[in-house]
């Protein structure tokens, strides 16, 4: 799961927890309404748990609301989509650079790294539904990346990453098609662990670049329809 399950919960954490889960597994879909009385109904609790979780949900960028339309799933434009990628590779170049340059990376990280590929290269087998594939593959290449935010120690960069991750999460998952199979996704972030294990930074940044270009040139521009007026077309 991509929630972590606490021991000790609130009531609106559980709530949290369980729309998020409902959101970024595809179960509800971009634009769906959420009615608070439903999930009030859904988890037997009161309404209050249900719309502290609306306002969370609102903060984190994963719903919106309006005074028409109520709370509903988040809806982005391919234009959106674009912009918070664009956000994502120039502060995860950042990392990289951090990362690579001050030799921050240790043995126990590139093993951790390497756990990470080895769980997509299994994750084939675990989905008997496409929506399942999507979800598992996009939490898998994610948490590959989260890792790497998080190992800089690079606070305010990770800060800004992390509060984009579940907007990250629900645009990839919009996308049901061209992601390729777990084994390219796995050899692809093998080959980026294997630059880092160099510690030359431009071979790390041409491994990164070159994953994320194809990501947004296969699945973003062809598949989203984005225009490519809009695309820059940045190239690694």
């Amino acid at each position: 799961m991509i929630i972590p399950e606490y021991e000790k919960k609130s009531l609106s954490d559980i709530v949290v927890s369980y729309v998020k889960n409902k959101i970024l597994s595809g179960t509800l879909k971009s634009g769906d309404k959420l009615i608070e009385a439903d999930i009030s109904n859904e988890l037997s609790t009161s309404r209050a748990p249900v719309r502290e979780a609306m306002r969370i949900l609102n903060e984190q960028g994963i719903i919106s609301f309006s005074p028409r339309k109520g709370n509903q799933v988040l809806e982005m434009s391919p234009k959106e989509i674009l912009e918070i990628f664009e956000i994502r590779i120039s502060l995860e170049i950042q990392i990289l650079d951090l990362l690579v340059t001050q030799h921050m990376l240790q043995k126990e990280d590139y093993q951790e790294l390497q756990n990470l590929t080895s769980q997509m290269q299994d994750g084939e087998r675990q989905c008997s539904k496409n929506e399942e594939r999507v979800f598992l593959l996009n939490t898998l290449d994610l948490s590959f990346h989260r890792y790497l935010w998080k190992a800089s120690e690079s606070h305010r960069r990770a800060q800004i990453l992390e509060g984009l991750f579940y907007q990250l999460l629900l645009a990839m998952n919009q996308n049901i098609v061209s992601l390729g199979s777990f084994e390219e996704k796995a050899q692809e972030h093998l080959r980026i662990l294997n630059a880092l294990k160099t510690k030359q930074l431009p071979i790390v940044l041409e491994e990164f670049q070159q994953h994320l270009h194809t990501y947004i040139e296969t699945t973003l521009v062809d598949n989203m329809q984005i225009n490519k007026a809009i695309y820059h077309g940045w190239k690694p």
